[in-house]
């Protein structure tokens, strides 16, 4: 049945038909939630094409248009990226070129959206090597033919490059005059930028490689599906070669294929070196040596069971700043998840709409919460902007309450009062995050949270908007680690996989 409100038909056949053919040729799996998100994602070129229902569009598809088809891999692809994004990664990589012997060094990107991790590859190799022209090759791929004709133009709002250290970008860019910002030539000709679908049967490709980049991209597969490119990646690799993946996959069920030896940093698994941590995040306890330990192969698995998924309890709190760097968390955790329940300190008038672009740009389903639903995997409810949102054990599972009560820190929603919700019905079957914020809301919540025994989290100074909230926290006693928001979603899914691990083996005791 088509939902009502709609520009155009949309039927729940026409999703199961997308869903089915962006799978079939993307390989990207679709959550049934997502119905919304591929409309708004397509509804431009109905719109466009002067169709009225999306059964025409689809038969358009049929018709097998290779620039249709574009266009369609183009509106459903996620571009998530920035300059120096994990910044790890590029010290390890620069690192790894000077010690190879191997001339030229060559590398893969192999999900270069628009062009940001190819070039600060490039930056780093010149700063590696001293040198405009290090021995280094690039090849940088997408499957978007949009954001890799962005990428090869290397102009950028100035905005993009603000977070970059001034030297650098006095060194490695010039200013257009309408302010634009573009990368040196030098960068460029390191540089060679070609359209690859990770599912196509050829790649346009010769190893051997001495890097591959693949970041962020595997959480939109399917197991077998990561488990099929990533055994193509393997031989086109050196025997040192590393595979470099983003903050929110792990490789793990792949033990076969590649083992890690550094934070998302990993070796073919015929090759043994010296494993070493790189870049571990700053700690405040004594249980974040475990934490920050790189698991054996193959012990830990990347879907999380459904016994974890139904009991856990990720709650998540924010003020200022919030709106961005919720959105930076929710878009690097996978479908299967605990139930994730949040205030963000917001105008009733905007938490629904706010909720609703959260589900767009998800793969979780997000909605605001109406009161008395049940928590499921999968799903984030986000506080209404005129209640205090809790939660309360029924069973084996969880249930919402809302209250219109004073304020608590004089805000309503208050983090304290859903965080302190937390800690009394889920005790150490949790985790807390506490994001950036005005003030001191969900310090002492957060607080009880990690005295009943669950794993807390506070964002760093460095990237928060405003460091009141995370510092309250710290300074009470209230954060297990601290971790910048790039990192979050990472850290989150790393522990969340320890847990699941635990679980199959003898019982987790509480930690005082």
């Amino acid at each position: 049945m088509a939902a009502t409100g709609r520009e155009f038909i949309f039927t729940q056949a026409d999703f199961e038909r997308v869903r089915a053919l962006i799978r079939e040729r993307a390989g990207i799996a679709l959550a049934p939630a997502k119905q919304d998100m591929v409309y708004s994602r397509l509804v431009r070129r109905v719109r466009a094409l002067g169709l009225t229902k999306f059964e025409d569009y689809l038969r358009r598809l049929d018709q097998d248009d290779k620039l249709e088809w574009e266009t369609f891999i183009n509106s459903l692809t996620t571009n998530l990226t920035s300059f120096f994004r994990e910044a790890h990664h590029f010290e390890t990589f620069a690192r790894q070129a000077t010690d190879s012997k191997q001339r030229p060094f060559r590398v893969w990107c192999a999900a270069a959206s628009t062009g940001e991790e190819p070039y600060s590859l490039a930056i780093a190799a010149c700063e590696a090597f001293d040198s405009y022209t290090p021995p280094v090759q690039i090849l940088a791929s997408d499957i978007d033919t949009h954001v890799l004709a962005t990428a090869a133009r290397g102009i950028y709002d100035p905005e993009r490059v603000e977070r970059i250290a001034e030297s650098r970008v006095r060194r490695f860019f010039t200013i257009e005059k309408s302010g634009d910002v573009r990368v040196r030539s030098e960068l460029q000709r390191l540089i060679s930028f070609s359209r690859i679908n990770l599912l196509d049967r050829d790649w346009p490709i010769q190893g051997p490689l001495d890097a591959i980049f693949c970041r962020n991209v595997m959480i939109y597969f399917d197991k077998p599906i990561q488990h099929q490119i990533l055994a193509r990646f393997r031989p086109l690799l050196r025997p040192d070669g590393l595979l470099y993946a983003g903050h929110s996959e792990s490789f793990l069920h792949a033990a076969d294929l590649f083992h890690p030896i550094g934070r998302t940093v990993y070796e073919r698994s015929d090759h043994s070196r010296a494993a070493a941590e790189v870049g571990s995040p700053v700690t405040l306890d004594s249980r974040d040596t475990e934490a920050g330990k790189v698991p054996a192969p193959g012990t830990v698995g990347a879907r999380l069971s459904g016994r974890l998924t139904s009991g856990h309890v990720v709650a998540i709190g924010a003020s200022t700043g919030g709106t961005e760097a919720i959105k930076a968390v929710l878009r690097g955790l996978p479908a299967e998840m605990p139930p994730i329940v949040m205030v963000q300190h917001m105008p009733e008038s905007f938490t629904k709409s706010f909720a609703q672009r959260l589900d767009s740009l998800s793969m979780l389903t997000v909605v605001e919460a109406q009161g008395g639903e049940v928590l499921r995997p999968g799903h984030v409810y986000l506080a209404p902007g005129h209640s205090h949102m809790s939660i309360k054990r029924i069973g084996g599972g969880y249930r919402i309450d809302l209250s219109r009560t004073d304020p608590v820190n004089r805000h309503r929603p208050a983090v304290d009062v859903l965080f302190n919700s937390v800690a009394a019905s889920a005790v150490d079957n949790a985790t807390g995050i506490i994001l950036t914020g005005m003030g001191k809301d969900g310090a002492q919540g957060l607080l009880a949270m990690r005295r009943a025994g669950a794993w807390t989290i506070g964002q760093d100074e460095a990237s928060c908007v405003v460091y009141g909230m995370p510092r309250e926290a710290v300074s009470v006693g209230g954060v297990s680690e601290v971790v910048s928001l790039s990192e979050i979603a990472g850290n989150l899914l790393a522990h969340l996989q320890r847990l699941d691990r635990e679980l199959s083996g003898p019982a987790r005791a509480n930690v005082p």
